[in-house]
């Protein structure tokens, strides 16, 4: 899996040098900052005018790609911007491989002590939606990162601390928030304490950054861009979410009432139905509680992207650590395979454009890990939390 990659990569380094991967808009966001323009940070004629800079092929797009970002993360890559575009895309791409090193080592110390420190990352490198961040300049690993990290503080109890980290998350609010409200619901007020100060101030550092004017116009500029099809709306079979899975079935991309009715209507009931059930079964079941709240996340975001589905990461490892420690039967595992092979991901995204589907696998999933729980509970093979705190 890692050599289709590295050769995926390699043919398409024509692409980096003309600007074509998402990283544009990060760095076209950074040099806004650098430059001293934030209050026009989401004005597209001033996104325009620095794109152009670095990336004028009209073969790539007819207006620029637009950044929907919160302003302060534009702020972490303004470093980049002193060196030439495809130099700080493979730059960024190092960092995110540095990322990849620390977030194996956190895994096998807080989740699998079992796997060997590079099985774990070869593992990383070969899931498709980490690779997606490498070919588009992503940073859905950076957000990975800070997942990881929040759990092993959530896991030891620290949930002040827990939230502190999720709330660093927030440049991507349309995963964080569902993800959020259903911990909060599930460990209470420190978590959204923690979540709350550091949320805060990354808030206060955006709007020294845009001002008050640019911030009163991200919302509406935000609904504008993924009010358009193919501006800066994915089309909707391209979305591994519950949107892409209701919606992604028709030639035509134009949404109504109807259609956003009952997207919100299905996720409101999966996350309810998410948060009853953990709630209800808390901290004997925590690894496969955490699992089924970042399934649940990735499928109702809003615009949920395949490298979004990095985060994927963690429930993975939770599931092996689960099936390893309690040697149950590998029915919460069976979900996950198709996700593991890279084939299937360049057939569904190159050839058939159906990424949609990939909701059926997450749907599968998180039944898995409700009827693995149902049964364990019923069987009374529990162990006590302290016993799972200790592995965690």
């Amino acid at each position: 899996m890692v050599t289709i990659h590295l050769f995926f990569l390699w043919t398409i380094r024509g692409r980096v040098a003309l600007g074509d991967p998402d990283f544009t808009v990060f760095y076209s966001a950074a040099k806004i900052i650098r430059a001293g323009q934030g209050a026009n940070l989401y004005d597209p004629l001033t996104q325009q005018a620095v794109q152009e800079q670095f990336s004028s092929d009209p073969d790539l797009r007819r207006g620029p790609l637009p950044y929907l970002h919160p302003p302060f993360e534009a702020l972490l890559l303004v470093p980049l911007t002193f060196l030439p575009y495809p130099d700080a895309f493979w730059v960024w791409n190092l960092m995110n491989l540095a990322l990849l090193w620390g977030i194996a080592g956190l895994l096998r110390s807080l989740v699998l002590p079992q796997i060997s420190f590079w099985d774990a990352l070869l593992a990383l490198l070969a899931f498709f939606p980490v690779f997606a961040n490498f070919h588009q300049g992503q940073d859905a690993i950076l957000l990975l990162l800070l997942l990881v990290m929040g759990y092993g503080a959530f896991a030891r109890g620290s949930d002040f601390a827990a939230g502190c980290w999720w709330g660093l998350g927030i440049f991507k609010y349309h995963l964080m928030v569902p993800l959020i409200l259903i911990l909060v619901c599930w460990r209470g007020r420190k978590l959204l304490s923690g979540v709350l100060t550091t949320g805060s101030a990354v808030v206060v550092l955006s709007l020294f950054l845009v001002g008050w004017r640019g911030a009163m116009s991200y919302f509406g500029y935000v609904w504008h861009v993924i009010s358009l099809p193919g501006y800066g709306r994915i089309p909707f079979r391209q979305l591994p979410n519950l949107a892409g899975l209701l919606a992604g079935w028709t030639a035509s991309e134009n949404e109504n009432l109807s259609l956003r009715l009952a997207v919100l209507a299905a996720s409101t009931a999966l996350v309810l139905a998410v948060i009853r059930f953990c709630a209800a079964n808390r901290e004997p079941f925590l690894q496969l509680g955490f699992s089924c709240a970042v399934i649940t996340a990735l499928l109702v975001g809003y615009s949920t992207n395949t490298y979004d589905l990095s985060l994927l990461v963690m429930p993975l490892a939770l599931s092996v650590s689960y099936y390893l420690r309690e040697k149950s039967r590998p029915n919460i595992l069976l979900p996950a395979i198709p996700l593991m092979i890279s084939p299937v991901w360049f057939f569904l995204w190159m050839r058939w454009e159906r990424i949609n589907l990939i909701a059926l696998c997450l749907l599968w999933w998180l039944w898995a890990i409700h009827h693995e729980i149902r049964r364990t509970r019923n069987a009374g093979g529990v162990r006590t939390q302290s016993t799972l705190t200790s592995h965690a």
